[in-house]
């Protein structure tokens, strides 16, 4: 059933991306279906498949290992897991290989493989199957069985199922796996970042409605752990390792006992931490030394470069800890699920939250701009609030200055126990299913009107701007609307990491011309970014206004860079908002370390400059330098013209040319 599910997403993405697709070649400024098919393609293949066959590192040993392998006989190859079919490829360039089978369970993913395989001219020598590897129906038996289905905590991808049923269907008795097995470490560790989206830490908040610490809880807290490149939070200065490092657990794939033990739950590594001195513990970090053979080792450290991200469990509390305590701690993976037991959890009653409202309530500046500017106005006797979560309109229910608020009911339990603990009557509340029912509400009824207008991923929220005209007569004559004005600001970076992120940098990977099938799953837009490594090279500006309606609205204009620049170098739009919530008050900005809403960046496309640099101009301060061995140096650029486009509450940025 799970697997018949998995093939018809997949085919009802790819069917929709192709929808898309078509529309937007009939109508290039329709950006709804600009967003969806940027979105489809995200689900096709997921953003860490870039950066994995970007990572140089982890190819050259997993190119090795399998060299190694096949040059000491085991010459007959499974490859479990192919996705683009580069482990393949790397076996079938091997000399005195005999054999080589791939099989994937996505469609996506076997049909780039096989197009991969043709372009050079392997399709013949190589079975690709469209199955996951427990359902291949095949009579043949392998030396040698590669794969690289582990996540970041491991075992999530189900590794250990698949190679238990590897050994006793798929391997032969002298064969071999690769990687051989697997290292896990783990370290305390203090990062607001990662605590602000798992519980309640605004003091402002609590205060406010007087609730206990540690009232609130991620849903989302409930499971394992997550995946995070704490790498980008420590260049934020938000992650701090609080405890000694320990080798928690080992677990050999070719052992088939070990294998059997960890998934039936019965391998419980018991260990201990060592706290470094007096601070907070938020959660506990873990990451894995993949040994792929005797020579080679990948390690997912996060002090290191990798593709992979690391296994964060975190604690539903901030715990203070003390310099030299020594905290116990069990590590286990009873049906491939790693889990990390301890008693350091809080017991106390507790409600859970959806995350991102938890990353709202935490961003205390919004919370302080918004609630500050709404309580200077008057006369708020009815207010619709439709933020993530209506803490301005209680506020004023609370201080009685409103007496009725409508908003949406999607942190019901929430908003009760707001109620019940501050003394505010329910049957001062209306609660909403959905934004259309605000429209049933008789006309100049509302006083206020609180929109949400950007979500956690940096993107306008295209609902409420579309339906801001329709929500205007619902006013009173002095009524008002929040915000009252938005704007896209923006800045022309470089960033080798975002460029990874989003398409194939890899030059062996073109050589396999693996980036030539990729190409068209490339996204042209990356939400959600955290931290990470960039150059600024233009000074932030003023990119447009956003206009909250839902029609065609279109800008040209030029940014400055601040010094020559080869325009390859031009990697993406970092863009964030500026928000007035009242009319003549102080902007507030998304561009804030603890902003709930991140930032985001068009990326520029890779072949925006082939064929020359757009309109560059001859005579820049490099055009007659030779460069690389006697080539002529690229044309450096001083400027770039770009073309902003907003509709159906959607906004997209294109490079137009440089000069």
């Amino acid at each position: 059933m799970y697997i018949q599910k998995i093939h018809k997403n997949y085919g009802r993405s790819l069917e929709a991306s192709i929808c898309f697709e078509r529309v937007l070649l009939q109508e290039p400024k329709y950006l709804k279906a600009y967003q969806n098919l940027q979105n489809t393609k995200c689900e096709l293949v997921e953003r860490w498949h870039f950066r994995m066959l970007n990572d140089v590192v982890r190819n050259a040993a997993y190119k090795r290992a399998i060299q190694n392998q096949i040059k000491a006989g085991h010459d007959e190859v499974l490859d479990i897991g192919t996705g683009t079919g580069l482990l393949s490829l790397y076996a079938l360039k091997c000399e005195g290989i005999r054999k080589v089978a791939a099989c994937d369970g996505s469609e996506i993913m076997v049909q780039i493989a096989r197009d991969v395989f043709g372009a050079n001219g392997l399709s013949d020598r190589i079975c690709l199957f469209q199955s996951f590897s427990q359902d291949l129906k095949i009579g043949d038996k392998f030396s040698l069985i590669v794969t690289e289905t582990l996540d970041s905590g491991a075992f999530g991808e189900g590794i250990l199922e698949t190679l238990i049923h590897a050994k006793q269907n798929l391997l032969l008795p002298e064969g071999r796996i690769v990687p051989s097995q697997v290292v896990l470490y783990v370290s305390g560790y203090r990062s607001r970042a990662l605590t602000a989206s798992n519980i309640l830490i605004n003091e402002h908040f609590s205060s406010d409605f007087n609730l206990p610490s540690n009232c609130l809880i991620s849903k989302e807290g409930i499971k394992c752990y997550d995946a995070e490149d704490v790498s980008r939070i420590k260049a934020n200065d938000d992650f701090v390792f609080v405890t000694d490092t320990v080798c928690a657990m080992t677990v050999d794939f070719n052992d088939l006992e070990c294998l059997v033990r960890c998934q039936e739950g019965l391998e419980v590594d018991q260990f201990e931490l060592s706290c470094l001195d007096d601070g907070i513990l938020d959660g506990f970090v873990v990451w894995f030394d993949l040994e792929l053979d005797e020579d080679n080792k990948i390690s997912t450290d996060p002090t290191t470069a990798t593709c992979w991200n690391q296994a964060i469990f975190k604690l539903n509390q901030r715990l203070p800890v003390t310099k030299e305590q020594r905290l116990s701690l069990t590590m286990s993976c009873k049906d491939g699920a790693l889990a990390i037991s301890h008693n350091l959890n809080s017991m106390d009653n507790q409600i859970s939250i959806d995350e991102h409202v938890l990353e709202y309530l935490n961003d205390a500046e919004y919370y302080n701009k918004l609630t500050t500017d709404i309580e200077e106005m008057e006369d708020l006797e009815k207010v619709l609030d439709l933020s993530l979560f209506p803490y301005t309109g209680l506020k004023l229910l609370k201080e009685g200055k409103t007496s009725m608020l409508f908003c949406l009911d999607r942190a019901e339990d929430l908003i009760e126990f707001i109620a019940n603990q501050n003394d505010i009557p329910m049957s001062a509340i209306m609660l909403l299913s959905s934004l259309p029912e605000a429209f049933l509400l008789n006309d100049y009824t509302l006083d206020l009107i609180i929109l949400q207008p950007v979500d956690v991923f940096g993107q306008i929220n295209s609902e409420h701007f579309c339906q801001y005209q329709s929500l205007f007569p619902k006013l009173k004559p002095t009524g008002s609307i929040v915000p009252s004005r938005l704007e896209l600001h923006g800045s022309i970076v470089h960033s080798d990491w975002i460029v990874k992120c989003c398409r194939v940098e890899n030059p062996e990977l073109h050589q396999f011309h693996i980036d030539r099938y990729l190409s068209t799953l490339e996204t042209e837009n990356h939400l959600d970014l955290g931290p990470f490594t960039y150059e600024n090279l233009a000074e932030p500006a003023k990119l447009t206004d956003v206009h909250f309606d839902g029609k065609l609205h279109e800008a040209d204009m030029q940014l400055a860079l601040r010094e020559p620049t080869d325009p390859a170098h031009i990697h993406a739009i970092l863009y964030y908002y500026q928000i007035e919530f009242a009319p003549q008050k102080e902007f507030l900005s998304t561009q804030r370390v603890q902003s709930f809403a991140k930032r985001s960046a068009f990326i520029i496309p890779k072949d925006a400059f082939q064929g020359g640099n757009g309109n560059a101009q001859a005579g820049q301060e490099n055009d007659d330098n030779e460069e690389d061995g006697g080539q002529p140096a690229r044309t450096k650029v001083n400027r770039v013209n770009i073309n902003i486009v907003q509709n159906h509450g959607v906004i997209k940025c294109n490079l137009l040319d440089c000069q």
